[in-house]
């Protein structure tokens, strides 16, 4: 029976979360499909053995029923006659057809319930089975859709996550040191002088001594 206890999880799953969790929901749809199937094959096998024996049995309680009878019968028979003894042993006889019957009796009951519990359950693998196929296209599309909203979602998630954070961080650190050189080459240019700044700074000083001489000739 532990094929029936399996059909639980299909007949009873959620099919929208499972198609979202599972890696590939196109395939997993077919092999849900196709344990259907199966479990629909399985279930009617099942029922057709345990018919099968629940007719066997029916047969050997109407022979059993038959044979207690004539039993009576040669009971009352014997009574009749004034042989007890006989009379005794076909009343034994009688009831142990009688116990065997009610052990049958109860063997068929046994078969009816198991039968009856599998046809149920053989009933909502068909209905499920049906409805899978019937909506095996949307399911897919479903499925697929489901799919690529996880992807995106995982996608961002890693966008704005620790990886893209350590990017940016490389990236900052990166731009920072690219400033202290610019600001290190800046520093250097300045303490530096052109020959063109060297040039001007030589005419001046000329220039001013030359003024301070003729200050100095006319006082």
């Amino acid at each position: 029976m532990n094929t029936f206890k399996r059909l639980g999880d299909i007949i009873s799953s959620n099919i929208n979360s499972a198609l979202e969790k599972a890696e590939n929901p196109e395939k997993m749809i077919d092999l849900s499909i196709k344990k259907l199937e199966d479990a629909r094959i399985e279930l009617k096998t099942t029922i057709a053995e345990k018919s099968a024996e629940k007719s066997v049995y029916e047969k050997k309680l109407e022979e059993e029923k038959a044979s207690s009878e004539r039993w009576a019968e040669r009971a009352r028979l014997a009574i009749s006659r004034g042989m007890d003894d006989m009379a005794r042993e076909a009343v034994e006889a009688k009831l142990e057809m009688d116990k065997g019957r009610k052990e049958d009796e109860r063997t068929i009951a046994s078969l009816e319930s198991v039968i009856s519990s599998l046809s149920g359950t053989l009933a909502k693998v068909e209905s499920k089975l049906e409805e899978m196929k019937s909506k095996s296209a949307e399911l897919k599309a479903r499925a697929k859709s489901a799919k690529e909203r996880i992807r995106a979602n995982k996608a961002m998630e890693k966008a704005s996550g620790i990886e893209w954070q350590a990017k940016l961080e490389e990236l900052n650190s990166r731009i920072e040191k690219w400033e202290a050189e610019a600001s290190i080459a800046e520093k250097e240019t300045k303490a530096k002088p052109t020959f063109e700044e060297m040039e001007r700074d030589e005419a001046i000083e000329t220039e001013l001594k030359r003024i301070k001489e003729e200050m100095n000739g006319h006082a």
